[in-house]
């Protein structure tokens, strides 16, 4: 018995819209604040510590919105929002945030 799979409402839709785009500024976010970050503690760090670093707080927003939307595509709706969810909170862009 194959039934089609259950589309999302339109409510959900547009909070995956939602929550997509607050994913994209937050990966500005962190390409601003990183950039200001890494001025910031040249002298502390190594170029070669901060750079890779960098490039990870830059990638994580767009690879936990995909992951999460990859690895609950079998799940419940809301159990894919409450992930999104708590990503919006985990990756919030402190330096850009906080202005360093």
């Amino acid at each position: 018995d194959e039934r089609p799979a259950a589309s999302l409402g339109n409510v959900a839709l547009v909070s995956l819209g939602l929550l997509g785009g607050i994913y994209l500024l937050y990966t500005v976010g962190w390409v601003l604040g990183g950039s200001r970050l890494s001025g910031a503690t040249s002298f502390w760090l190594e170029p070669a510590a901060v750079v890779p670093a960098i490039w990870v707080s830059v990638a994580a927003p767009a690879l936990w919105f995909g992951g999460t939307l990859l690895l609950t595509r079998a799940s419940a709706t809301w159990v894919r929002f409450v992930w999104l969810v708590v990503g919006v909170f985990l990756l919030l862009p402190w330096p850009f945030v906080i202005g360093v």
